[in-house]
């Protein structure tokens, strides 16, 4: 088997949680690598002589390789199994972060995180294909819930650790710690992860495509997560330089605002997903969820003090990320098990426009107003046409 020994259906029970775990780390740590970079803005910025739209750059350099991948994989994941894809994929990212510690230029740099990029994104469509394979229906909220708990979960040890790395062994040292760590995870991946006994789309390569592009709801609801992901990511990047640049505190009191950010979005899916499989109605806790981003994500940025930052951090943090689960369960049960892989990958590749795109657009908006006022109504834009874009899906229309 290329994605190694299928396991028989009682072992493969109890196996599901192995896998859960795998499948957590594999993205935690795609979270890991893309967000090192926020925290170091204010550190590496002046050293290098950049720009903030430069900075934004960086970031758009990851989503730029990150896009590249994402449909490429979901084909190859539901064709021959997840494996060696997950494996590949976190130590071409691991090696491309390591090599960030060695950057002289803003040149240099941008391709590093084009390249990280790349080896991120093949992990979510994988990582989706195998919790379809594992785990039954009635699990799948509660499973979705804790691999979408790595996003935040990414923030938080981000800000955490690497603001620590910094103090410690420096900027580069951090980077090249974070890329060390993630090559060892994608050699675990490689020795433990194995194929439950799911057959794999048996069509044509492409043959996914015909059900990806062939429902209406599928493509609104990726659409979707392009909104979601515009207000998510824009936070993610700028919230840091925003607490330390606009209002005066610290590199670690900003990375400490994140932590309860990133605390609330790890919370979220959790609880969101473990509601989602009791009650059902996941379309309406995915626009309840975008209705309240939009007046916390500008309450956010009016606040000045760092006890109010902290509370409404978690509460944005967790308002943002209570749409997760909900946006990959629908997207993959709208494809089904076969080509599940395949609708994540292209549904992520709407979503990560956003990631691309955003960055620079709100950069340039704080070089061209010299304030960060703009940005929260900006990022707010997104959930509003979200709300827009879900109304008419229909998730009477899975095919799982």
């Amino acid at each position: 088997m290329p994605n190694g020994l299928v396991v028989e259906n009682k072992e493969a029970n109890q196996y599901r949680w192995v896998i859960l775990i795998l499948t957590v780390a594999c993205f935690l740590f795609t979270f890991i690598t893309r967000f090192a970079w926020p925290p170091l803005i204010p550190v590496v910025v002046p050293v290098l002589g950049m720009q903030m739209t430069q900075a934004g750059a960086f970031m758009s350099a990851f989503y730029f390789g990150y896009i590249i991948t994402q449909v490429p994989a979901g084909i190859l994941a539901d064709r021959f199994g997840v494996r060696i894809i997950l494996a590949v994929s976190l130590i071409i990212e691991g090696i491309a972060t390591f090599a960030m510690g060695s950057m002289h230029t803003f040149e240099t740099g941008f391709w590093l995180r084009v390249l990280t990029g790349l080896g991120a994104g093949a992990v979510f469509a994988a990582c989706s294909r195998a919790l379809m394979q594992w785990f039954p229906a009635k699990e799948r909220g509660t499973a979705f819930g804790i691999l979408l708990a790595a996003p935040s979960g990414g923030i938080v040890l981000s800000n955490y650790i690497v603001p620590a790395l910094n103090n410690s062994v420096g900027w580069q040292g951090a980077f090249q710690a974070i890329g060390l760590s993630t090559v060892v995870v994608g050699v675990l991946v490689f020795l433990l992860v194995r194929a439950s006994n799911e057959v794999k789309g048996n069509e044509s390569i492409f043959g996914g495509f015909r059900i990806v592009f062939g429902s209406k709801d599928l493509i609104l609801t990726a659409l979707a997560g392009f909104c979601l992901m515009w207000v998510e990511l824009g936070t993610a990047t700028w919230a840091n330089a925003y607490i330390k640049n606009e209002l005066g505190f610290s590199v670690a009191a900003a990375g400490l605002v994140m932590i309860f950010y990133g605390v609330g979005g790890v919370l979220a899916p959790l609880v969101s997903g473990y509601i989602s499989d009791k009650i059902g109605q996941r379309k309406n806790i995915l626009i309840f969820s975008y209705v309240i981003i939009i007046p916390i994500t500008v309450f956010f940025g009016y606040q000045t003090t760092m006890s109010m930052l902290c509370i409404m951090g978690f509460l944005f943090g967790f308002c943002s990320y209570l749409a997760n689960p909900q946006l990959t369960v629908l997207v993959s049960e709208f494809a089904g098990k076969e080509w599940a892989a395949t609708a994540n990958g292209t549904a992520n590749f709407f979503f990560q426009f956003a990631s691309m795109i955003g960055p620079v657009v709100l950069g340039w908006s704080i070089d061209f107003t010299g304030s960060f006022s703009s940005v929260w109504w900006i990022m707010a834009a997104g959930p509003l046409l979200g709300i827009l874009l879900l109304l008419p899906v229909r998730p009477e229309n899975k095919r799982a």
